[in-house]
């Protein structure tokens, strides 16, 4: 069949998802499981999408018209099944966006199963850690102030994660049995560290993005390399425990967050821009620079500080692929440019109002970098 023709069925599909999960909402079933309802149900919809579609131009039309549907239900306060939640989450837009990148990445490299883990681990481990941590969570931890999350849930996505990764890759792929295993283990650290400190439903986008991300590292795996990698990112996490946590400048998760983007950076672009990042966190962690410990919203910005400074950086860094090695100047802009507005906003108490105006100006000053280095 046409991808016109599978288009309209799935469109079918979802709209059928939303009745249902409607009709369930009404008849007094909790949100968080007729949400969960339509994202389970829905991701195993959108895992055949490599199978039945061939143009990423379809899946683009559809993600578009989904994240759409999502945003103007929001406004006019349709579909409660799904937007009636008391944490403020943007996850049912952040899941279509996803969907699409994920499945052109998995069309550039040729690997439908990476797409498939991808979603799979955001429907399945997401669906679990949420129902579990809700019904079961004795344990809780502070994300930000007002969002929390509990030790059973992120067991419960670390355990997920690692099977559907181990199995996958072990039965469709060519991946050796000792590789899927230690694969499966990077990978679950991973995005149970990005599901353990996302923020507002970003973990809809930075999930399955990270998983094909560390994937497409590893289309030829070898036991050494995956076990440097697995060390590398401990280290991280735990040299960034150590040496910052005591300054107490952001939480606990935020230094954690530090150190997943640290090893990011360090596997995308190499030494010199980690050590870059890591001194750049270290001077904020032992002065005032940009986070005040004593200041009045402090408490409340442990995580957002760090995505806003760092999310044109990391771009910078993705982008490194395309523009070359040159990209040392725009990469310290970047941080210093994002760093001093994040400084001014923050004392101010108006961080997520500067989020639109730290990326414009970063974007500008990496722009400019780029024109003039």
């Amino acid at each position: 069949m046409t991808d016109l023709i599978w288009a309209s069925i799935i469109s079918v599909i979802f709209l059928l998802l939303f009745i249902a999960a409607e009709i369930a909402h009404k008849k007094g079933i909790n949100t968080e499981c007729t949400r969960k309802f339509v994202h389970f149900g829905g991701a195993f919809v959108t895992i055949f999408f490599p199978f039945i579609l061939t143009s990423h131009w379809t899946v683009l039309a559809l993600a578009a018209i989904f994240a759409l549907i999502m945003f103007l239900s929001k406004k006019l306060g349709l579909l409660q099944s799904i937007h009636d939640v008391e944490r403020k989450s943007e996850g049912a837009i952040y899941h279509p966006i996803a969907i699409y990148a994920c499945f052109l990445y998995s069309q550039i490299l040729n690997q439908p199963m990476f797409y498939v883990i991808s979603i799979l681990i955001l429907a399945i481990s997401d669906a679990l850690a949420a129902l579990v941590g809700k019904s079961y969570g004795a344990n809780e931890y502070l994300v930000e102030v007002g969002t929390r999350k509990t030790v059973e849930g992120s067991i419960t996505f670390f355990l997920t994660s690692f099977l559907i990764t181990h199995l996958i890759l072990l039965l469709t792929t060519q991946t050796g049995r000792v590789e899927s295993v230690l694969i499966a283990l990077l990978i679950s650290i991973i995005v149970t560290v990005f599901e353990g400190v996302s923020l507002k439903g970003a973990d809809n986008l930075f999930i399955p993005l990270g998983t094909m991300f560390i994937l497409s590292k590893n289309i030829t795996p070898t036991v050494d390399g995956i076990l440097f990698q697995i060390l590398a990112l401990i280290g991280f996490l735990i040299g960034y425990l150590i040496l910052m946590l005591p300054y107490k400048r952001i939480g606990f998760s935020g230094v954690i967050l530090l150190g997943l983007i640290n090893y990011i950076i360090w596997a995308l672009l190499g030494d010199i821009y980690a050590i870059i990042l890591f001194v750049f966190s270290f001077i904020c962690a032992k002065t005032n620079w940009i986070l005040d410990y004593d200041c009045d919203v402090a408490d409340s910005y442990r995580v957002r500080p760090i995505f806003y400074i760092l999310t044109v950086p990391v771009i910078c860094a993705f982008l490194s692929g395309f523009a070359g090695n040159n990209i040392i100047y725009p990469f310290i802009t970047s941080i210093i440019c994002e760093g001093f507005i994040i400084k001014t906003r923050l004392f101010n108490g108006n961080l997520n109002k500067g989020l639109w105006l730290t990326s414009i100006l970063s974007l500008i000053a990496l722009g400019v970098s780029y024109v003039f280095v």
